[in-house]
């Protein structure tokens, strides 16, 4: 297994000053060899956390459908890899790597991987585990 973090894995504190990298794809690697993803298609791991922003990263098997739901903010997807379908009431969009999509808190969303696929979730404000 790759080794580019560790569970159980603490997200970086944004709250104090500091300086993080982090080297997506291989996290996005790491966690499509765990069994959750295995199991269930799906895998995320919250990077990073503060009283302003969130950062998810997020795995999804080829097929794999997260139901609709409500973001607790504002937010942001950037694909990093793959091909998704961002379903809302009013939108059908299709993002690759490379692509983006902003909506609010307010709006129902559902996201289908085409592919197998990695993507950044960017979230306004705390969100608790």
């Amino acid at each position: 297994m790759n080794t580019s973090y560790e569970r159980p894995y603490r997200p970086v504190d944004l709250n104090t000053p500091l300086t993080k990298a982090f080297p997506f794809m291989s996290m996005a690697e790491n966690l499509m060899e765990e069994a959750e993803f295995a199991s269930s298609g799906r895998a995320s791991l919250t990077l990073a956390r503060g009283d302003e922003l969130t950062l998810v990263l997020i795995v999804m098997k080829a097929e794999t459908t997260l139901a609709e739901h409500p973001a607790p903010a504002s937010a942001v997807v950037i694909m990093l890899s793959g091909e998704i379908i961002f379903t809302t009431s009013g939108d059908k969009i299709t993002l690759a790597e490379g692509d983006g999509v902003t909506f609010t808190g307010d709006v129902l969303h559902s996201v289908h991987a085409s592919e197998d696929s990695a993507f950044l979730v960017v979230i306004g404000g705390k969100v608790s585990d």
